[in-house]
Order: C-alpha cells, then sequence, then structure tokens
C-alpha cells in the first residue's frame, strides 16, 4: 500500500534530496515511505481506540504529529539501511516498547491509550 498521508514530493524535502521527480533513487525512497507509514500506522493501530482514529484518517488528513512520526521514521530507514557499517553505530538507542527511536516514540504516545483529545 503507498503511503497516504505523506507524499514523495514532502519525503524528499525532508531528506534534503533535491532531486528531479521521477530520479533513479524516487522508487527506493517511496519504498522507505511506504514501510515508515506503515509501521506507524500498525503501532497506532495497537488498540480499539488508536484504529478508530487511523479509520478517522483514512481517506482524509492525518495530525501534523502522525505525518511528522512518518518522516522521522523514514529518515531512520533512509539513514540507517543498514548497508553501512559505520552509521549503524550511529543509530539512536530504541525505545523497549515501541522498537522506535525515541522521537518517533515521543509523538507515537499521544495516540497510545487512554488516547486525550
Amino acid at each position: 500500500m503507498a503511503a497516504e498521508f505523506v507524499t514523495l514530493a514532502q519525503a524528499k524535502a525532508h531528506l534534503r534530496l533535491a532531486t528531479p521527480p521521477g530520479h533513479p533513487d524516487d522508487a527506493d525512497v517511496q519504498e522507505k515511505l511506504d514501510a515508515a507509514e506503515a509501521a506507524i500506522l500498525r503501532y497506532v493501530e495497537r488498540s480499539p481506540a488508536g484504529a478508530a482514529l487511523v479509520q478517522e484518517w483514512t481517506g482524509g488528513a492525518a495530525p501534523a504529529d502522525l505525518r511528522a512520526a512518518v518522516l522521522l521514521q523514514l529518515g531512520e530507514l533512509w539513514r540507517f539501511r543498514g548497508d553501512d557499517p559505520a552509521t549503524q553505530a550511529l543509530s539512536p538507542a530504541r525505545e523497549p516498547a515501541t522498537d522506535f527511536a525515541p522521537g518517533v516514540a515521543g509523538l507515537l504516545r499521544r495516540f497510545g491509550d487512554p488516547v486525550l483529545a
């Protein structure tokens, strides 16, 4: 499923990739964007209240902090993709309960139970 809440152009801007549309890297960025959004949504959907939130967002706009979490997770997947052992040592510690980097986990706490409106 293609990412719904963040566009490829937004993803490339976040990654500071100044490449023209159709660049060979676009497919890789899109794949990582799709994976980042799927991971974030899967985390939010763990509870009935979170699943209801995701349903509300489908076909519409997600809140800014959810889009920010997707972009941060995309940055993680882009920078620490496993093909360079030197960068793996720089990877931030993971939150044990979420396996996300602390910045991503912090944003996602807003969508956990109890969900505060």
